[in-house]
């Protein structure tokens, strides 16, 4: 699939405002466990999510959507989704037993 064509599939996703379709496009392209080993700038370990061609195609997605939005808008939520991705059902946070 062509970059332009994931641009046009990821503006679909849509939601409820420009926030909730952030967080509803990197559910649908990534799992828990994934989202879990990236973060925006890639450090602590992690993979650089903002230097990929996938994020400009999820940037240029919610761009091209009917809401007017900026940038940082979308780089700040997609941080924050990602930073709590190791909380969430999937993530890799370790599970301590008693």
């Amino acid at each position: 699939m062509h970059l332009f064509q994931q641009v046009l599939q990821i503006a679909r996703i849509g939601g409820k405002n420009t926030k909730d379709c952030v967080h509803k496009v990197l559910d649908r392209l990534f799992t828990n466990a994934l989202m879990a080993k990236f973060n925006m700038k890639g450090k602590q370990g992690k993979r650089s999510l903002e230097r990929t061609k996938v994020y400009g195609a999820i940037k240029d997605g919610i761009l091209n959507c009917n809401e007017p939005v900026t940038e940082d808008f979308i780089r700040i939520h997609a941080a924050e989704h990602l930073k709590h991705a190791p909380q969430r059902s999937g993530g890799h946070k370790a599970i301590t037993q008693d």
